[in-house]
């Protein structure tokens, strides 16, 4: 019952509250202070309505963020539970079994990543490289770029470990490593692009290489500007159009938004998300459409992938 009563020096008092649940095993009560009349029918419906107001209020707040467009409230409730839950069958996994998962979706978003900008290597020849790295030296392009990836991602932990923001240095420092020793790109590693660039099939003009440097800082202003006021998936997937838009590299464009797409995510405790290579032409769909600021279809490509991607989670844990 929404009626709550509670004695206080030998007096009652009535209270009118709600739960809610926020994350997994998380609810909050929110609760209105009535007095120490019971409420009459029509007095509990003006209840009914204010409490709703403030439950409204505070998850527009805390849990949708308020200047966030794309993601209703219902959808940042759904993602909160996403997060929370995430956390939870993690910390359940002994080390071995969290260790190996970790490592295959590591693996996996390597083969994806690469695989969307042209990459022909497979999960598997991934896998085989990562393992033997340490016994050869890569020579093939596709072979260092997934090695360099690697070397990024162990950047990126222990970046997340110490809860680092994003930064125009921290991104400068991947893809440094992103492009190392990459014949024909060793001048343009961790550089912004020195030279104008285009897409082949796509409408938009990119920005002339003269602008970049300004145009990365202005971005870099726009996220410290918003960072607390979206909604953390929209903030990271408008993050990662507004990239590829400036395209500030003169290659691992792609590459360097997904991975910054995740820092974002992850530093504020949403899972690793992966794009598959078998939905290549619908995240690019999507990009072309972010180009001229139409941000909404990557934002909803985003959350349908992090629903999809904890569900197959949840799976495989119930088969172990």
């Amino acid at each position: 019952m929404p009626i709550k009563q509670r004695k206080v020096k030998g007096k009652i008092y009535f209270y009118f509250e709600k739960n809610i649940r926020i994350g997994e095993n998380s609810w909050k009560t929110f609760s209105i202070y009535i007095g120490s009349t019971r409420p009459t029918a029509p007095q509990l419906k003006i209840l009914t309505r204010k409490l709703e107001k403030i439950i409204n209020l505070y998850v527009k707040k805390e849990i949708q963020k308020t200047k966030t467009k794309y993601i209703n409230v219902k959808t940042a409730l759904k993602l909160e539970r996403i997060r929370t839950s995430h956390k939870m069958i993690l910390v359940a996994l002994d080390h071995v079994s969290r260790e190996n998962y970790l490592k295959r979706q590591r693996e996996q978003f390597i083969t994806n990543t690469n695989a969307i900008e042209g990459s022909q290597l497979t999960f598997e020849q991934t896998k085989k490289i990562l393992e033997l790295k340490k016994q050869y030296e890569a020579q093939d392009k596709e072979e260092l770029e997934v090695i360099n990836m690697e070397k990024c991602l162990e950047l990126y932990d222990g970046l997340i470990l110490q809860k680092i923001d994003l930064d125009i240095k921290i991104i400068l420092r991947f893809h440094m490593l992103l492009l190392k020793a990459i014949p024909s790109y060793e001048g343009y590693a961790g550089v912004w692009r020195p030279v104008n660039v285009y897409i082949r099939g796509s409408k938009y003009d990119f920005p002339a290489w003269k602008d970049i440097s300004e145009l990365m800082k202005n971005l870099l202003r726009w996220y410290d500007a918003y960072k607390n006021e979206l909604h953390p998936v929209e903030l990271a997937a408008t993050f990662h159009a507004k990239f590829v838009t400036i395209h500030p590299f003169a290659d691992g464009n792609g590459r360097m938004a997904r991975l910054l797409m995740n820092y974002i995510l992850q530093l504020r405790g949403f899972p690793f998300i992966d794009i598959p290579f078998s939905k290549r032409d619908e995240y690019f769909e999507t990009q072309e459409k972010g180009h001229f600021a139409k941000y909404e279809p990557f934002v909803k490509f985003l959350v349908n992938e992090i629903k999809i991607q904890f569900t197959e989670l949840k799976k495989k844990q119930k088969t172990r």
